[in-house]
């Protein structure tokens, strides 16, 4: 099973429209690695951020709700272009629980569980429940930087940038350096390369091997052929 997670704003790039040329990538890569299994977690995009605008007096749990909604159906969107497009063995139901496994389908898609849990999180867990060795999540960075978000968040934009490029890059990473990169209690709004409470899961759970990366780089993991990956690869 490969378990991918995407940012919402692959589908949803703004409230009123969806990527169907996005989604057509999504399509021709699960038929071109047509032996595999793929769980892939759509995020909430700018869909969530319209739901949550249009109730600017939600107290936190309902924006999270809010978010949650946009990624469930983000994701019915998607299962239902590959559907139309003929695309055999898709699970036609979204996977909103990922502490339980369903099974019989090839393809799969996930979104957002509960309040207080990312993405990220769900992700993790996706991992765990199916006991996925394979992680992938698509970054919009090519990899991640030996410096801790902790370190910079209170920075300005420019001294942050400044921060990031002095840092040295991180190619490789144990799940321990992931922890002490991000640390384990969530920090609202704080961007790292992986949520805290889901690089704790990691720790707990070195089976899973996490790759971080653009996704140009999808094609070398799913091909076991990882000569000039550009990344990072967290494990052990």
């Amino acid at each position: 099973m490969n378990i991918i997670k995407y940012g919402g704003s692959k589908v949803s790039p703004t409230p009123e429209t969806r990527d169907d040329s996005f989604i057509d990538s999504l399509i021709e890569l699960v038929q071109k690695y047509s032996e595999q299994e793929f769980m892939i977690i759509i995020g909430g995009g700018a869909l969530a951020g319209k739901k949550q605008a249009d109730e600017p007096d939600a107290d936190d749990e309902r924006k999270d709700w809010l978010g949650i909604e946009a990624t469930w159906e983000n994701a019915e969107y998607v299962i239902k272009r590959f559907q139309d497009s003929g695309v055999e063995k898709v699970c036609p139901e979204v996977i909103k629980d990922p502490t339980k496994e369903v099974s019989g389908y090839r393809i799969y898609f996930a979104g957002g569980w509960k309040p207080g849990n990312s993405t990220d999180y769900v992700t993790m867990t996706l991992a765990v429940t199916y006991g996925a060795e394979k992680v992938i999540k698509i970054s919009d960075f090519e990899v991640v930087k030996d410096l801790s978000p902790l370190e910079i968040k209170d920075l300005s934009k420019g001294e942050k940038h400044q921060r990031l490029d002095e840092a040295e890059d991180l190619p490789e990473a144990t799940w321990q350096k992931m922890v002490n990169l991000v640390g384990t209690k969530w920090v609202p709004r704080l961007n790292t390369p992986l949520d805290p409470l889901a690089a704790k899961l990691g720790l707990e759970n070195k089976f899973i091997i996490l790759y971080i990366c653009q996704e140009s780089e999808l094609g070398k993991i799913l091909s076991d052929d990882l000569e000039g990956f550009k990344g990072t690869i967290v494990k052990g």
